[in-house]
């Protein structure tokens, strides 16, 4: 500090007091020394701190032992049922004719081309090219009508009334359809407001289907690979070959819904048969959660947050609502597995967690930097407990025994795994935010402090 009269650092104490006051340098050494002394309190009694300490300081002043009490909010005891008596069977899958029947016309009407509608009228499917004028108490809305409008002569998409309107016309015809625009029509000036659309026709084309044969097989498996949704394309040229793939998709994509609904039926059960209360402290915290990542996500997307909460027409305290009942349930989730977790012991190695940081992290810029972090490596330890705990569950549900892969292959289960996953929503581990990374909130607010001024302390 400097002190006028004085070189940097050599101002006698008495001097340094008077310049600075001591109600500022009290509060210094408070904010030092606090935070380091409830991180050892919390750290002796192995407590698991869920919110900000409420810190009242009794005694803090010169050459006298410093005394305070600190209220802090923990883990609730969570009381697990005979978890082994739960039981949620896994359903088998079947795939039907039908439903490849089914996906591959869907694979047809992918490959589908648009010929002109020669001599014909307007029919449900068909693709116009018309020159478009809106009238509003007879006078048009624009100075010049759009033209080379494309419109999809599609009942469920269009406005109401104006498929029936361009039902049956046909090429250089032109109709005046009177409509009643919906409440949240595009243009909110003309909402809700009855008007007359002048239609003129200049184009009709239809959808053109290729024949259900070997050359549409050819076609899907040699140069169309993402249309078989992850099935392995090549190696095949006829139509029942195609037909193969497809349900191969269709078997996967069903046992993965099988597992993903077995492992929800065996965590609800495990859920209403565990006592427990959930603190409002830690929905708060998973709401926090999810709006740092909606921010992370809009950055990436070049959206500033607050920019986007304060004119993009988002109200805060809207998104915290719609996100309430989704946190609630997940802080839930993770009470009962964390101590399911506990009591079976499933606790997961340094080289798992290294090897699980290793995979998520592939790829990443900085991926060996965060792979060493103590923040990424906690919450990597964290997700794999919670998702070895559902997978201990699941397996149990169905009368099996299960075990941890071994710390080289963390994936060995990837359909489960993947499943869990999904049903705990775990965030990316690019955003070690996960409850318990931290060992202590940001902030211990001091609520009472009957010498000096209250404050927050950083810890």
């Amino acid at each position: 500090v400097r002190v006028p009269g004085f070189r940097p650092g050599k101002a006698p104490r008495p001097v340094l007091e008077r310049e600075i006051g001591w109600p500022l340098l009290r509060q210094e050494a408070i904010d030092l020394l606090l935070p380091e002394a409830l991180g050892e309190a919390v750290t002796e009694h192995a407590l698991e701190a869920i919110d900000t300490p409420h810190v009242e300081i009794d005694v803090f002043e010169r050459l006298q032992p410093a005394r305070f009490r600190a209220t802090v909010q923990v883990k609730p005891e969570v009381r697990l049922p005979d978890v082994r008596a739960i039981r949620a069977p896994l359903q088998p899958v079947a795939v039907t004719s039908e439903q490849v029947d089914a996906s591959l016309e869907a694979l047809r009407q992918s490959f589908a081309v648009l010929a002109p509608a020669d001599n014909r009228p307007v029919e449900a499917g068909d693709h116009l090219i018309v020159d478009l004028q809106v009238l509003r108490d007879g006078q048009p809305v624009d100075e010049q009508p759009a033209a080379d409008i494309e419109l999809n002569a599609d009942p469920e998409s269009l406005i109401p009334g104006l498929f029936e309107g361009v039902a049956g016309m046909v090429q250089g015809e032109t109709r005046e359809i009177p409509l009643k625009l919906p409440d949240d029509y595009r243009r909110t000036e003309l909402a809700g407001q009855e008007v007359v659309f002048r239609v003129t026709v200049k184009e009709i084309k239809e959808q053109v289907l290729p024949e259900v044969d070997d050359e549409l097989a050819r076609q899907v498996l040699g140069s169309q690979p993402s249309l078989l949704g992850g099935v392995e394309a090549g190696g095949g040229e006829t139509l029942a070959e195609l037909r193969q793939r497809l349900e191969e998709r269709l078997r996967a994509a069903a046992e993965r819904d099988a597992v993903f609904k077995q492992q929800k039926e065996a965590l609800d059960r495990l859920i209403s048969e565990s006592a427990f209360e959930v603190p409002e402290a830690m929905v708060e915290q998973e709401i926090d959660r999810e709006l740092r990542n909606l921010a992370a996500e809009l950055e990436g997307q070049g959206i500033d947050f607050e920019k986007f909460v304060q004119y993009g027409g988002a109200n805060l305290e809207d998104l915290r609502r719609e996100r309430r009942a989704g946190a609630h349930e997940r802080v839930r989730q993770e009470l009962v597995l964390d101590a399911l977790a506990t009591a079976q012991g499933l606790d997961p190695s340094a080289e798992h967690v290294h090897a699980e940081a290793h995979h998520q992290l592939a790829g990443a810029e900085d991926a060996e930097r965060l792979v060493h972090s103590e923040r990424v490596q906690a919450y990597v330890k964290e997700r794999l407990r919670l998702q070895w705990a559902l997978l201990w569950l699941s397996a149990t549900a169905q009368g099996r025994e299960w075990a941890p892969p071994a710390p080289d292959q963390p994936h060995a289960d990837d359909a489960p795994a993947s499943a869990a996953g999904e049903i705990l929503e775990q965030p990316p581990v690019a955003v070690p935010d996960a409850p318990g990374a931290p060992s202590l909130p940001i902030a211990a607010g001091v609520a009472s402090d009957p010498g000096g001024e209250p404050g927050m302390v950083d810890l």
